[in-house]
């Protein structure tokens, strides 16, 4: 009953006999959640309960035109944002054949393995994909994707390549990513499921750091303001893992190392394993990794000290932003999954992980998650 439930809600719900009819379906969760530590925030929590910043509702619309062509719509709803809905899907899908599809306009860009789910909760094991390994600042683009579907002998494997760009904001400015382009591949093999995707674009924003920017292009070593500018910077990423779920025991490993060239974002190498069991209609598990990241330092090595007070000033102003973004941090979570009801679950987690001062800080969450 459960993968029928999230089938028909990945596929826009039950087939549909006439143009132009409109199936709706839905997921949401209602997390509470509260940091452990009166010092850390740890995955948005301050050591008080807070049932917002997790917490979202999701409709989705489809609408088969007849012919191959169908329509998608998808609109989400989150605590943290006040409630205030956007559109994360709204894309139309022609199927050239059984085995070949093309969409086109707003869409989830699947770079994780739990992407085309990601919002589902109700789908995995998680109340969320943890926070330390899915920290990408967007998950959807505008553009254009094929999608191929075909088996190799016992094998099913699915191949999907995306082309389109993303205009983005977070606490610290706007952002810009321009010419995306990603080809992801999937094999599902009996108990088995292995996929790896390739990621690149050029991205230009504001991280917070304008004045450090400007400050040492006023200086011979303009290349160090170069570096902590995000201007066109071109960024790859890639992402290897694995799943066996043979409705018993679960186990997964991700692996997820990206970069943007010559700048203070740096190499990104985070890594999670996670291993569940499940004991009718309970599972309990547990999930260990870490989130690494190391900027780039190479014209900042170069500026000489004890030349100039200036230079030396801004030497150790911009050292200690580097520092922040030069980390690794382990984190582990230990979980509860009870399916209670046919399209509903309750779930708690506790999670402990390291802060950027070295010492450990928990949160524990409770989501009922649903699909409906």
């Amino acid at each position: 009953m459960k993968k029928l439930l999230i089938a028909s809600l990945l596929a826009g719900g039950l087939p549909i006999h006439a143009n132009a009819e409109v199936n709706l379906s839905g997921f949401a969760s209602i997390v509470g959640g509260t940091s452990t530590d009166s010092d850390a925030i740890v995955r948005g929590y301050e050591d008080s309960i807070d049932f917002k910043e997790h917490s979202f509702f999701a409709l989705q619309a489809y609408s088969d035109l007849g012919d191959g062509l169908s329509a998608t719509a998808q609109i989400r709803s989150r605590g943290r944002d006040d409630w205030e809905p956007e559109f994360t899907w709204a894309f139309l899908s022609y199927e050239i054949s059984p085995s070949w599809r093309i969409q086109a306009g707003r869409q989830r860009i699947p770079m994780y393995l739990y992407s085309d789910y990601l919002d589902v909760s109700y789908a995995y094991h998680w109340i969320a994909p943890p926070a330390e390994v899915y920290k990408a600042p967007f998950d959807s683009i505008d553009g254009i994707s094929t999608i191929h579907d075909f088996t190799v002998g016992d094998a099913m494997v699915n191949f999907r390549l995306y082309y389109g760009k993303e205009d983005f904001s977070t606490d610290t400015g706007s952002f810009e990513i321009e010419d995306i382009f990603s080809a992801v591949a999937s094999v599902n093999y009996g108990w088995w499921t292995f996929r790896t995707s390739y990621l690149q674009f050029d991205i230009s924003g504001d991280i917070g750091v304008g004045d450090l920017v400007t400050a040492w292009q006023a200086t011979p070593y303009a290349a160090v303001g170069n570096e902590l500018d995000i201007n066109n910077d071109s960024s790859t990423a890639f992402e290897i893992g694995v799943i066996y779920d043979n409705q018993d025991w679960l186990f997964l490993a991700e692996y997820i190392p990206s970069t943007v060239d010559e700048s203070i974002v740096g190499d990104y190498k985070p890594w999670m394993v996670s291993v569940g069991k499940r004991f009718g209609s309970y599972m309990v598990h547990a999930t260990v990794g870490e989130d690494v990241n190391e900027p780039y330092r190479k014209a900042i090595n170069s500026v000489p000290l004890g030349v100039d007070p200036g230079l030396d000033f801004l030497y150790q102003t911009t050292t200690a932003v580097l520092d922040e973004r030069d980390f690794e941090l382990p984190f582990y979570s230990v979980g509860l999954r009870w399916d209670f009801h046919d399209s509903a679950a309750f779930k708690f987690e506790y999670t402990v992980s390291e802060q950027l001062d070295g010492s450990n800080a928990g949160a524990a969450e409770m989501a009922l998650v649903t699909v409906f």
